[in-house]
């Protein structure tokens, strides 16, 4: 096959020139027709109505009276009406304008057209009739002028569309540039990629749909071609964050086994601890009905007997982490009541530098939950909030809001319950451990360790779950959330009482 050697920006300029050189003959021509005819009308119209309005003067007037204001009309068509010759015949009488050519000789009609008969002077002849006198108005109206004008619009219409030519040649040639770039820019890139550079984008910046939807075809196709390795990387960083996820939720399992593990050991415990408690209360409160008010060591049973109590309360205490509480009694209750009975319960043992603070929504969905264990679960995260402000000035937050009410397709509705504070917070590996029994991270004799874990125990019974979002030095947040009984779940439940 032969070697093509014109180019895309040749090929349309050729292309202009040869329409233009068809084009523009065929419009000159036109348009010359048009002007030298618009001109030429004008003019005869111009002198036919110059020559009725003189015409009109002589019927009208007094000028055939008189010759002299014959001859002073036929020198106004000559001085204003661009005249070349004007008579008047009256029968065997004649006037003519001196100012006139004097070698014009007038026709007996009117020309038809213009340059009629060749002599550059168009002749108007109209009669005329005065008090019953038959008189002939012979006009000759120079045509020179008009010719000049018309050889003057056509050279300078000759002049303009030269100009657009050059014009049109110049836009020509940058449009057919601008339209080769993007198929420059095509090939440069589709040899880079043949070349190895598949990182390369077969994208061009054009208006033209068709090499649009080309360079889009052929990005496509390389996408196709060499789009394996991106697929790949997409397909491995999928499986890291599932992994990741895979890690995280073998994490959280990993906690609530050891909290369930710890839960059991500790409700173990606790039962043997019981055992021996019981006998030590019943030994011990038989021994002071025995013995007599006087007795010496009756104080010392009473201590006895007051550190088992506190011992059996330790235990009841281990027994609510590890949920083996006995049947605890749900009924649908209203947290807004049980908040309002907690901060009456707390408001007397805050100290006066914490400021405390309610955000308590509208219409909050009933729950069920235990009232008393519910102002116990309040009460013990206000005052783990409040000691973790360390006695300095702070701001404790309780809220209570509806959470996904009404429910969104897949969604549970929830009743969300938190209690915030400005404390020092807590690092990940301390919020990790929070929930277990008899850990804490304050000094000796400061606490049990035990408040955190009766929480997690009280909630776990409710069917609810808590989540903690803390950072060392911005506090830490509490937030609860108890599955809410709607309207048409109460309605269910109305037939049977929840144990």
């Amino acid at each position: 096959m032969a070697r093509l050697k014109k180019s895309f920006a040749n090929v349309v300029a050729a292309c202009v020139v040869a329409l233009h050189l068809v084009l523009l003959p065929a419009l000159y021509y036109g348009l010359g027709y048009v002007v030298r005819k618009s001109h030429e009308n004008l003019f005869i119209e111009h002198a036919r109505i110059f020559a009725r309005v003189l015409a009109d003067e002589f019927e009208l007037g007094v000028a055939l009276e008189s010759e002299s204001r014959t001859e002073d009309l036929l020198d106004l068509a000559i001085v204003h009406g661009d005249g070349r010759y004007a008579e008047l015949t009256d029968g065997a009488r004649s006037v003519r304008s001196k100012l006139g050519s004097p070698n014009i000789k007038a026709p007996r009609r009117t020309d038809l057209t213009f340059a009629q008969g060749g002599d550059e002077i168009y002749f108007v002849v109209l009669p005329i009739i005065h008090a019953g006198r038959n008189a002939e108005l012979r006009l000759g109206f120079d045509e020179q002028p008009t010719l000049e004008r018309i050889h003057l619009a056509l050279n300078r219409m000759l002049v303009v569309l030269a100009v657009y030519f050059g014009v049109a040649m110049v836009i020509a040639v940058i449009l057919s540039h601008r339209l080769s770039r993007p198929i420059h820019r095509l090939q440069d890139v589709s040899r880079s990629i043949a070349s190895g550079d598949y990182a390369q984008a077969l994208q061009i910046t054009t208006g033209i749909r068709e090499l649009h939807e080309l360079a889009a075809d052929l990005e496509n196709m390389r996408r196709e071609l060499v789009g394996v390795n991106d697929r790949l990387q997409a397909k491995i960083k999928e499986k890291e964050i599932s992994e990741i996820q895979r890690e995280e939720l073998q994490k959280q399992l990993r906690h609530r086994q050891r909290l369930e593990t710890v839960g059991t050991l500790a409700g173990g415990i606790a039962h043997e601890f019981n055992n021996v408690l019981v006998p030590i209360i019943l030994f011990t409160e038989m021994a002071l009905q025995d013995l007599p008010a006087s007795s010496v060591s009756r104080s010392d049973l009473e201590r006895v007997l007051a550190a088992a109590q506190r011992a059996k309360d330790v235990v009841k205490k281990i027994l609510t982490f590890s949920r083996e509480l006995g049947d605890v009694s749900l009924a649908l209750i209203d947290l807004r009541t049980v908040i309002a009975d907690s901060l009456n319960l707390f408001s007397a043992l805050a100290p006066p530098s914490i400021e405390i603070r309610t955000e308590i929504g509208d219409a909050i969905a009933p729950v069920r939950a235990d009232a008393t264990l519910a102002v116990h679960l309040v009460i013990n995260l206000c005052t783990n909030a409040y000691q973790a402000m360390q006695g300095t000035q702070g701001v404790l937050t309780i809220g209570l809001r509806n959470h996904g009410i009404p429910p969104a397709a897949g969604e549970t509705a929830r009743v969300e319950f938190w209690v915030s504070d400005t404390g020092h917070g807590m690092d990940p590996r301390t919020a990790e451990r929070i929930f277990e029994p008899f850990f804490t991270t304050r000094s000796v004799g400061v606490g049990t360790g035990l408040g955190l874990s009766v929480v997690h125990g009280i909630v776990e019974s409710f069917g609810a779950n808590i989540v903690v979002e803390t950072e060392p030095g911005k506090g830490s947040t509490f937030r609860i959330f108890f599955p809410a009984v709607l309207r048409e779940d109460r309605s269910v439940e109305s037939t049977a009482p929840v144990v």
